[in-house]
């Protein structure tokens, strides 16, 4: 990664040279547009703001086809706005390369998706924090006790 797209490895959800007070995400004026068939603009987020608190909990409700998995693509950096930023941890993800955005999603962002994409054969916390233990995050039992008080706040 470049200088000026450093994530913190160490897990405090921070950027390299973040203030205590930047969001943990954060979006300024995302639009996303596409084109449709007959070759016009179709405009399907026109200026999103969005600033998540650190511990906090939001729900994204609106009509079908109103933009809700557009903007969680855009958020979760599945997806590149086409005007607009998000910020995580203070830090555009803009300049990232596809490399780069594979890492910053693995390490900084937690996908937990609706049941029928979730395992059966494990219980919810081994769900959510498989991805980490796929990167190779450790399973001692102090991690692991961690784990489970951290998921414990979320559920």
């Amino acid at each position: 990664m470049t200088a000026d797209h450093e994530f913190d490895a160490a897990g405090s959800g921070m950027a390299h040279g973040a203030t205590a007070e930047a969001f943990p995400l954060e979006a300024k004026g995302l639009v996303k547009r596409f084109v449709g068939g007959d070759g016009s603009q179709l405009t399907i987020l026109g200026g999103v703001d969005f600033q998540l608190s650190r511990g906090e909990a939001v729900a994204i409700v609106g009509a079908s086809g109103a933009g809700k998995s557009t903007l969680l693509h855009l958020l979760g950096a599945l997806d590149r706005p086409t005007e607009g930023e998000v910020l995580i941890g203070g830090r555009s993800v803009a300049g990232l390369d596809d490399e780069e955005l594979a890492g910053v999603r693995n390490e900084r962002i937690g996908f937990v998706f609706q049941f029928h994409h979730l395992l059966g054969e494990v219980t919810p916390l081994e769900n959510v924090v498989m991805p980490r233990l796929i990167g190779g995050a450790p399973r001692s039992a102090e991690a692991s006790s961690s784990r489970r008080s951290s998921f414990s706040r979320l559920t």
